[in-house]
């Protein structure tokens, strides 16, 4: 499955302005009473945009220009990963600066989104943040400025933090949120763990910084030491993933609290410490960032529940991941198969039906060191598949970076200097 970028125009806000408007609008109706039949005459057009941007448009020239490449082969996973999706948050209470999202998996969910708010059966409900954590949310009055404003929030709004549509709206903490200078400190942590893993596999295997990529397994290695390098560079792949999207979402946690003095219960962290997780379900359930959950329970779990109970439902969620991310990988050019990132969350799924098979058959649950264990092999054996995938297919070799901004790099190359005295 190939698609050649060169054939496609460049994206422009022109481009995308039809269908960011018409879902704009989307999102008023979804908010006020009455509007199905309104929703429901909308609801073809944006999909008919969605699909029109998707396969009409090359996203990476867009993002070449505003990060200074003359090049798009080395930003072509900006049409994978990108970091303008959230720039209506400008006018909203809760902004989100930069977080990371996907340019084509957003605009497919943004044709799921719609459909979800063409149908639900209530409209949607923006809360006041309680004074205390054990305070019942009340609803926020509607008026043109209220809705005007939550709007843009519904609109960027992708774990339903302060609205009705969100089991809990309000994570409730018992820890006070963390200080600004806090925030800073592992904002810039995570921007050197970001750079210093890709470093990494550039150092261990130079192909991978190939626009056209190159495999993290070496040929020339016997089986387990090529074996054992391979799963080396599947962590250091699977931590930048991770810190690429925990740091974006830091800077927009620093906007937020600083230039809109937003409350820090606003600003939960996007990751629970996902290493330490103690089954593969808790690991996706809470631990792994959410911010495709409501996507995948609508329209992946909740169809397959109903078709084939809960089995159905796990893997239903898994299966949309897989889609969305096999959609991804293809976006960025170089052709993909669905083996390489749609495999992996299929095998995510197959892990927690094993897990729930497990404790109904024996009545004990997974978790302790035998949990975690078993959760770090399986993340680790199927994530290093995925990870050489991506590098195979010139993810790895994506330069968000510029060469003479890079914290991540002069740390590994400190550490292999002193290694080596």
């Amino acid at each position: 499955m190939t698609n050649d970028s060169l054939a496609l125009q460049p994206l422009t806000l022109a481009a995308l302005s039809p269908l960011l408007l018409s879902y704009h609008v989307q999102a008023v109706l979804a908010i006020l009473p009455n509007t199905f039949i309104f929703k429901l005459l909308l609801l073809p057009y944006i999909l008919w945009q969605v699909w029109k941007c998707i396969v009409e448009f090359d996203h990476a020239a867009l993002f070449a220009q505003l990060l200074g490449h003359h090049r798009t082969d080395r930003v072509a996973f900006c049409s994978f990963v990108h970091v303008v999706r959230y720039f209506a948050k400008l006018i909203s209470s809760r902004w989100m600066f930069a977080e990371v999202g996907r340019t084509q998996i957003a605009l497919f969910c943004i044709g799921l989104r719609a459909c979800e708010w063409t149908f639900v059966k209530r409209p949607l409900r923006r809360y006041e943040p309680p004074k205390r954590s054990q305070d019942t949310p009340i609803e926020r009055r509607l008026s043109a400025f209220t809705v005007f404003v939550d709007t843009f929030d519904l609109l960027c709004s992708t774990r339903g933090i302060g609205w009705s549509w969100s089991s809990e709206p309000f994570p409730h903490k018992s820890t006070q949120p963390p200080t600004i200078a806090f925030v800073l400190v592992k904002t810039l942590l995570k921007l050197t763990v970001f750079d210093g893993s890709q470093h990494i596999i550039h150092s261990l295997f130079p192909s991978t910084n190939h626009p056209k990529g190159g495999s993290i397994f070496d040929p020339s290695l016997t089986f387990v030491p090529r074996t054992a390098l391979a799963a080396f560079c599947g962590i250091c792949g699977g931590m930048w993933a991770y810190a690429l999207v925990d740091f974006v979402y830091h800077v927009s946690t620093l906007v937020g609290r600083t230039v809109f003095r937003q409350p820090g219960l606003v600003w939960p962290p996007a990751f629970q410490r996902p290493w330490t997780s103690t089954s593969i379900r808790e690991f996706w359930s809470f631990r792994w960032h959410q911010f495709a959950r409501r996507v995948f329970i609508v329209f992946g779990a909740r169809p397959g529940g109903k078709l084939f109970g809960k089995p159905g439902a796990l893997m239903g969620a898994f299966a949309l991941s897989a889609f969305l991310h096999h959609l991804g990988l293809w976006a960025v050019g170089n052709g993909t198969e669905f083996v390489t990132a749609g495999g992996f969350f299929l095998l995510m799924g197959v892990g927690v039906v094993m897990e729930v098979a497990f404790v109904r058959t024996t009545g004990l649950k997974v978790q302790g060191w035998l949990g975690w264990a078993w959760t770090m092999v399986w993340m680790i054996v199927c994530g290093t598949f995925m990870i050489d995938g991506w590098a195979r297919y010139g993810v790895l070799a994506t330069e968000l970076l510029p060469n003479g901004f890079r914290p991540g790099k002069a740390v590994v190359d400190a550490i292999i200097a002193l290694s080596s005295r």
